[in-house]
């Protein structure tokens, strides 16, 4: 089948009889990974989200090294255990209150769950925040 006579490939993405693809209707899955064990992030699951359902300890989410510009991930904590995300260089965290951080974890009992933790590379440092409302500590090592 060739990509003139096709009026759609891949569900949201349709092309039109001129082989033009049709960008206005499509929709795009978030990436979304599940990990129930320590995970070192790769450069290459930027833009994914990070959940941790069905785990049963604490998890610790290690960053890249080089805090390349772009880079983003978030990590949402989907039981009441600790969560932890540690730069993968020393002092290349930014979060509340502290320009040097190694890191940040949701480890208040019962203010785990649904926690969502946000980090942003600006090509200097990691950026991290909560965005739901929930207790984080600061980690230095």
């Amino acid at each position: 089948m060739s990509i003139n006579s096709a009026k759609q490939i891949v569900p949201g993405l349709a092309f039109e009889s001129g082989g033009e693809l049709d960008l206005q209707n499509a929709k795009a899955l978030a990436r979304v990974q599940v990990k129930t064990a320590d995970y070192t992030v790769l450069e290459t699951d930027s833009g994914t989200t990070f959940t941790t359902y069905g785990d049963t300890g604490a998890i610790i989410f290690t960053l890249p090294t080089n805090p390349k510009k772009g880079l983003n991930y978030r990590f949402i904590q989907s039981t009441d255990q600790d969560l932890t995300i540690t730069a993968g260089t020393a002092d290349t965290l930014i979060t509340y209150n502290n320009l040097l951080a190694d890191g940040v974890a949701t480890s208040t009992a019962s203010h785990q769950i649904g926690a969502v933790i946000e980090v942003l590379a600006d090509g200097n440092a990691f950026h991290a925040w909560c965005t739901s409302g929930h207790t984080f500590t600061v980690v230095d090592i």
